[in-house]
């Protein structure tokens, strides 16, 4: 995941300036395997700003540029009248001795289900939107982190309902995630303000607790 992941700093980067960054991540389950969905673009906007080509950031960005990502992913472009990115599609058998697979897979303890959350992974990001927001502003970058959010779609076929979610915080003071029912996947609406509070929560994963 290095490789996907070094282009976040600057997508954080550019979210202090304006909501311009939008990301979507989504797990099903179907014919026996995981599948898994993952979406990041950028606003079009801030880059015509500043005269520049939004496409030269994924110019490059290849399935052999990947990295960790496992072998049978697949890498389709997004580039609308709006914004650019990427979108990334691969499936993992449940049973899977791969490593680099099982880093992606939900793992199950009683009631609770743990979801990797792949925007946090690299902790740059706290790093980043915590560095941004106390110098350009804190207020106004707290206003613009709130408004804008990542989805986590979880199928009803992984976890057909969903009682909570939150992240794990210190001395148990964990931050509440909104579940939003959209029928057959259930919605999970996570600010990016919450990125800036380091040390204060584990947002590697996300903790689903199953009714």
């Amino acid at each position: 995941m290095k490789n996907f992941l070094k282009l976040i700093p600057l997508f954080v980067f550019l979210l202090c300036l304006t909501s311009c960054v939008d990301y979507v991540q989504s797990i099903s389950y179907k014919n026996g395997k995981y599948q898994m969905y993952y979406k990041i673009t950028l606003s079009k906007l801030i880059f015509a700003m500043a005269d520049e080509d939004p496409e030269e950031i994924f110019k490059d960005f290849d399935e052999e540029e990947i990295g960790e990502l496992p072998e049978n992913v697949s890498m389709t472009p997004v580039n609308t009248d709006l914004e650019v990115g990427a979108e990334f599609r691969f499936s993992i058998d449940p049973k899977t001795t791969d490593e680099t697979e099982k880093s992606f897979l939900p793992t199950v303890s009683g009631n609770k289900c743990y979801i990797p959350f792949l925007l946090a992974e690299n902790e740059s990001i706290a790093d980043s939107v915590g560095n941004d927001s106390r110098s350009s502003g804190e207020a106004f970058a707290e206003a613009v982190m709130s408004s804008a959010k990542c989805r986590i779609l979880i199928s009803k076929s992984v976890i057909p309902t969903i009682e909570t979610a939150y992240f794990e915080g210190k001395d148990n003071q964990n931050y509440s995630i909104p579940v939003f029912d959209y029928g057959d996947a259930n919605c999970l609406e996570i600010p990016f303000i919450v990125l800036s509070q380091k040390g204060m929560y584990r947002t590697d994963r996300v903790v689903v607790i199953r009714k």
